[in-house]
């Protein structure tokens, strides 16, 4: 005889176990799931990020400057709280808001024992908040003043001159470490 479907009767079928993967994606679907998902994500933000990365040509980084190991950069200075030192005297008057400036550079003598070349130099955040400005002076009264954008004053190369009858006065803004000289007379 024959079933309906045209097999011989036999005795009936055992039931298979299913493999070990197989219960483990079944029976575990939703982690099993979570994690395939995860990982197809992966290669392909890794994929499309090589594409990214490898179809735009290099572009030429501007020069990096970076100061001598413990130097104390212009930026470090700025976030610092103002002392005393750090603001202007009351007759210079210059193009930066009010509780920004610092010190940055002075040749003045500790003891007040040499007046050569009295120079005393603040950097500031100009009024416009854009750029970072130097001010310097001699005698406490006259004053000299240059303005820079900000990203070259802080990270770039920039300089000022100033003089006075005591001398002439060169500060160089080199990856934000201030270096200042003085050379006297004209």
């Amino acid at each position: 005889m024959s079933d309906d479907d045209g097999r011989a009767p036999g005795p009936p079928a055992q039931p298979t176990r299913p493999s070990r993967w197989r219960t483990l994606l079944w029976t575990r679907r939703p982690r099993a799931w979570a994690v395939a998902g995860a990982v197809a994500a992966v290669g392909v933000a890794f994929a499309v990020g090589t594409v990214v990365g490898t179809a735009r040509p290099d572009v030429a980084a501007a020069p990096s400057i970076t100061p001598t190991a413990g130097t104390v950069t212009l930026e470090q200075l700025l976030d610092a709280p103002q002392t005393y030192a750090d603001q202007l005297p009351g007759p210079v008057a210059a193009p930066v808001s009010l509780h920004t400036t610092r010190i940055v550079f002075s040749n003045r003598a500790l003891d007040g024992g040499t007046a050569e070349t009295p120079w005393n130099v603040w950097a500031g955040v100009g009024t416009d908040r854009s750029t970072i400005c130097l001010v310097a002076t001699a005698d406490r009264i006259e004053s000299s003043s240059a303005c820079f954008p900000r990203d070259a004053a802080l990270h770039g190369s920039v300089s000022m001159s100033a003089q006075s009858r005591s001398g002439t006065l060169t500060i160089d803004l080199r990856g934000g470490g201030v270096q200042g000289r003085v050379t006297n007379g004209y």
